[in-house]
């Protein structure tokens, strides 16, 4: 089987790309990852529901927040509810969606942004213990990703009304 290729998207800064493809690789300072290199912490178990070891696949994927985020993300972008076991398949599910190759590539500009948020999220919750609110994400989600894909695109067609109700698109 061969290797996943992270696939960057310019539409999105540098910086939440790289987050995105440091949780693929699992390279991000979540509770396991850092008790794995030796760091002490009181636990790994997730900072947001305490339930389960804190990776990057359960803080994205599985942890009952980011499973509340990705659907309602999708009913937002208006694309099946998706099934995703891990990072990878998350970050390459804009591949699979139907619609123009712009469609494809502001979803999965979208997707970057909501890991982005997500992680955020996290450390605020683990630096400044603020409860995690999944409006709040959905919101920034939906602002950060508008700003950056419309200046980012150049493309005069996008506009917060469209972008809001993700029409056109």
């Amino acid at each position: 089987m061969p290797e996943y290729v992270f696939d960057w998207n310019k539409w999105v800064p540098k910086k939440v790309g790289f987050v995105a493809w440091r949780a693929e690789k699992e390279r991000l300072p979540t509770r396991v990852a850092l008790a794995e290199r030796n760091v002490r912490i009181e636990s790994d178990r997730c900072v947001i529901c305490g339930d389960y070891a804190e990776t990057s696949d359960h803080v994205f994927m599985s942890c009952q927040l980011a499973q509340t985020v990705w659907s309602i993300v999708s009913q937002w972008c208006k694309i099946p509810t998706f099934s995703a076991f891990c990072i990878q398949d998350v970050l390459s599910m804009h591949g699979g969606i139907s619609g123009s190759q712009k469609r494809r590539n502001i979803v999965q500009a979208i997707v970057h942004v909501t890991i982005w948020s997500i992680w955020n999220t996290r450390n605020d919750a683990v630096f400044n213990s603020v409860y995690p609110s999944v409006p709040k994400i959905i919101e920034e989600v939906k602002h950060m990703s508008y700003l950056w894909v419309k200046s980012r695109s150049k493309d005069p067609l996008i506009t917060w009304e469209t972008w809001r109700c993700f029409e056109g698109f």
